[in-house]
């Protein structure tokens, strides 16, 4: 909601707070969905959007994400289809616009159990994530398997899947009392689960280069050819996929107790509900 052109609070209204250059550099982007991939304006939350991160519907579906991402950087069209690659980046980046450098995290001490709290700089998250390297080529033998990152759309619909089969695996399966429905039930649900974890990873290769040189990009026939065809194909995809996963994950930070000075790690709480939270 804009306010009136006349009104004395017009000057008072939000304005950029930082701008940043995407990780990615702009790859993997529709046409349309990007203003640019440099110098991209980042504003703070609004009241609005503070609210609406303390929705838990809101945050399961992704949807108050994205629309957080709209408000905060307009020149995203469509923030479902942001690439893993970039997507922490930007959540970092509109915490850093909203509350400043640091963040404060709980952590309890492994040996004593000591309940400490400490503070990691949200500058050191979007530097580790500038410098990730997402692997996109893949050389199996004489065969080039090219991939991309999933889209956040992508990913929430794979993490919903897990959440409503771990769901299922602890509240629905201990109530059937036939052992053989139970037996049933929980083998849909780790077929449900592997399904989707195969249409993940199938989902992210572009293209396959032959021996020959001739090149597949049909989605259908690529997932064919990954889950009919020799294994050391869909396992090369799937190791990389596991690799840049991991690139892509927040550095902990060494902190000790304040009780015991027993020294550990922590890691980065990216649950968006705490991870806005002020201080």
């Amino acid at each position: 909601m804009q306010t009136h052109p006349n009104s004395p609070l017009g000057k008072y209204l939000r304005q950029p707070k930082l701008y940043i250059s995407l990780p990615s550099k702009g790859q993997w982007y529709a046409k349309n969905n990007l203003e640019s991939a440099d110098d991209l304006e980042v504003y703070s939350m609004s009241a609005a959007d503070e609210i609406n991160l303390k929705t838990p519907d809101g945050l399961y579906s992704g949807k108050v994400v994205t629309k957080v991402i709209q408000n905060c950087i307009p020149g995203i069209k469509d923030p479902w289809m942001i690439p893993s690659s970039d997507f922490d980046y930007i959540m970092a980046a509109i915490r850093l616009a909203s509350y400043g450098e640091f963040i404060q995290m709980g952590a309890s001490c492994p040996k004593c159990k000591h309940e400490d709290q400490y503070q990691t700089e949200v500058q050191n998250i979007l530097t580790h994530l500038e410098n990730a390297e997402f692997q996109s080529e893949i050389r199996v033998e004489d065969f080039i398997i090219r991939i991309r990152p999933l889209y956040y759309k992508e990913t929430t619909e794979l993490q919903k899947t897990n959440t409503f089969v771990q769901r299922a695996l602890y509240v629905t399966i201990p109530k059937i009392q036939d052992e053989k429905e139970k037996e049933s039930t929980i083998e849909q649900l780790y077929e449900q689960i592997n399904a989707a974890t195969i249409d993940a990873i199938t989902t992210c290769v572009t293209e396959i280069l032959t021996p020959e040189g001739e090149s597949e990009t049909n989605p259908v026939f690529i997932k064919e050819f990954l889950i009919s065809s020799d294994p050391k194909f869909f396992n090369a995809v799937e190791e990389t996929y596991k690799k840049n996963s991991q690139a892509l994950t927040l550095p902990k930070s060494e902190v000790e107790c304040s009780e015991c000075n027993e020294l550990y790690t922590i890691s980065t709480n990216l649950d968006y509900a705490s991870f806005f939270g002020k201080g």
